[in-house]
């Protein structure tokens, strides 16, 4: 797959998942903008990657609309803005409904889908007048089937789910696609400090996890849209 000429958001680009994306995407000839919170990440992920010529760093905080809505103003300055690919999000686990604060409700709620929903609100508007785009967010089992212990954040990947469900309707007739993938246990160095005991080779990589955006991103999955994918 080649992306050449084409623009990629890709939030949380200095993450785990996120840098394997990054990286996919330069890989693929893309021009990528990737929004980072601590300079010193942005500065270790520039130093990891090929292409960084390619590569635009914007500090942005993706809960705050207008820091959200003056990152695409930049993006765009590029002319377009094709893929917009949401990996911000957290995960909250363990804990019962009673020991639940409303603080980490709302903090769960915050990561996983008002982020999403600001920068989809703010790209839209680029990719309804260029009549094209492709946007990819990260979902989670937990968000197709409660289960003990995380209901925060089973809740905020449920109304991730719908809210891609309802974007890829309003965007169809822009020739814009959405779609989320599920993945199962990354293999993160966070999620082998927190389950030391587990058979990672069972657990499905950054790098797989990013072609498979790749692919939902690019023209040859031009007629999938509100499709939820799980991945590993």
């Amino acid at each position: 797959m080649n992306f050449n000429n084409k623009v990629v958001v890709i939030t949380g680009g200095t993450g785990a998942l996120g840098h394997a994306v990054t990286q996919a995407f330069l890989q693929a000839a893309a021009r990528v903008v990737v929004t980072y919170t601590r300079e010193a990440e942005f500065d270790a992920l520039k130093e990891e990657v090929s292409a960084r010529e390619n590569l635009l760093g914007i500090k942005t905080n993706v809960l705050d609309e207008a820091s959200v809505k003056a990152m695409v103003q930049q993006a765009a300055r590029f002319g377009h803005l094709d893929v917009l690919v949401n990996t911000v999000g957290g995960f909250l686990g363990g804990v019962p409904i009673v020991e639940t604060s409303l603080e980490q409700f709302e903090k769960m709620l915050a990561l996983n889908l008002k982020s999403a929903f600001l920068c989809c609100k703010h790209v839209l508007p680029v990719m309804i007048q260029q009549r094209g785009g492709r946007i990819i967010n990260i979902a989670s089992k937990g968000g197709l089937q409660g289960g003990e212990g995380i209901t925060a954040y089973g809740a905020s990947k449920a109304g991730l789910i719908n809210f891609t469900q309802s974007l890829a309707a309003e965007g169809k007739s822009h020739n814009i696609t959405a779609n989320a993938i599920i993945p199962g246990t990354i293999d993160t160095p966070a999620n082998r400090h927190s389950m030391p005991n587990a058979n990672f080779a069972e657990w499905v990589t950054p790098e797989a996890l990013a072609q498979t955006i790749l692919f939902l991103s690019s023209n040859e999955a031009q007629v999938i849209n509100g499709a939820i994918v799980p991945v590993g």
